[in-house]
């Protein structure tokens, strides 16, 4: 990646290329090489014959959104490497549909056609990793592109596929200390989380999960309403549903736990309703004192690692607690 390095580092790159098609693509990306000094003015004509010479006898579309169009002419002093990426794809006939959006252009003399082959194998490699494709269609500036290669590079070394990994269930031995350190890992990532959901790709999921949390709610809402004599209805459910995963979206950690009514959670409300008319005790606020006096247990072994404890179980377990589910 050496030479892909120093290409960003000496600006031979063009970002948000405005073109419709390949023709364009090779005239603007030529006339940015000329302008910047990474061509001389006498080659550039020479070039861009020769970059669609090569691609009418067979498309440098590798797939992935990725191109490597190259040119070797013996006029040309010094091999180069120029990336554009293209504000829109352009079809170049890549083996797996997808229109162009990255186009690595190589330049050299004929005697470093071999050379230049490692090159390409290397940029094949990096564009084929999807995080390093992410880092690059968001990049704005120069520093960008070379971060996304740094990552791209440390994910790939020897150290870090040998570097041990925190699964954050190891016990602390302090007073908070897991809570902590799970904030601390956290934190990391919590503006991509708000910046990765706010985009038109996302907007597809966001409906799916909308509906997908609705259609629940209401039903367990019916149930509930029928369950409690009509003290929670849909309308609770839906707002607390709502209040709940907002604010569980905001501070919590695990995003794979149910928001929202269950099998179980119906059942439990059903039996706890009728102790509280068997025993004349008003249902809503014994209610929501079981949710303080389980918020309270909840503090408690999270402030106490007891999370730790989850390393002990097994599949058997969880496969039970499933079934209990699925007969309730």
């Amino acid at each position: 990646m050496k030479r892909v390095r120093e290409a960003f580092e000496n600006g031979a790159f063009l970002l948000d290329l405005d073109a419709d098609n390949l023709d364009e693509v090779f005239r603007q990306s030529i006339v940015a090489m000329v302008g910047g000094g990474f061509l001389s003015p006498g080659n550039g004509a020479a070039i861009e014959q020769e970059l669609h010479r090569r691609e009418a006898v067979a498309s440098t579309a590798i797939g992935n959104a990725v191109a490597i169009p190259h040119a070797y002419l013996d006029g040309v002093e010094e091999p180069s490497i120029f990336f554009v990426r293209l504000r829109r794809g352009v079809d170049m006939g890549a083996p797996d549909l997808r229109p162009t959006r990255y186009v690595f252009i190589l330049v050299g003399p004929k005697d470093v056609a071999s050379e230049h082959l490692d090159t390409l194998t290397q940029i094949a490699r990096c564009m084929s990793d999807r995080e390093f494709r992410y880092d690059m269609r968001q990049a704005m500036r120069q520093s960008d592109l070379i971060d996304a290669l740094d990552a791209f590079e440390e994910r790939i070394s020897p150290e870090s596929r040998t570097r041990p990994v925190d699964d954050g269930l190891e016990y602390s031995g302090q007073f908070a200390g897991g809570f902590l350190a799970d904030l601390r890992r956290r934190l990391a990532c919590y503006w991509s989380d708000f910046r990765d959901g706010l985009q038109a790709k996302s907007l597809g999921s966001v409906l799916f999960l909308y509906f997908a949390c609705l259609a629940p709610t209401i039903t367990f809402g019916g149930l509930m309403e029928s369950a409690t004599g009509g003290r929670i209805g849909a309308t609770e459910m839906l707002l607390a549903t709502a209040v709940g995963g907002f604010l569980f979206s905001l501070f919590g950690g695990q995003p794979l736990l149910i928001l929202g009514g269950t099998g179980p959670h119906l059942v439990f409300t059903k039996v706890l309703y009728e102790l509280c008319v068997q025993f004349g005790l008003p249902f809503l606020p014994t209610y929501a004192w079981v949710g303080c006096w389980s918020a309270l247990f909840l503090i408690i072994l999270s402030l106490t690692d007891a999370s730790c404890l989850l390393k002990f179980f097994t599949r058997f377990t969880d496969e039970i607690f499933a079934l209990l589910i699925s007969v309730i």
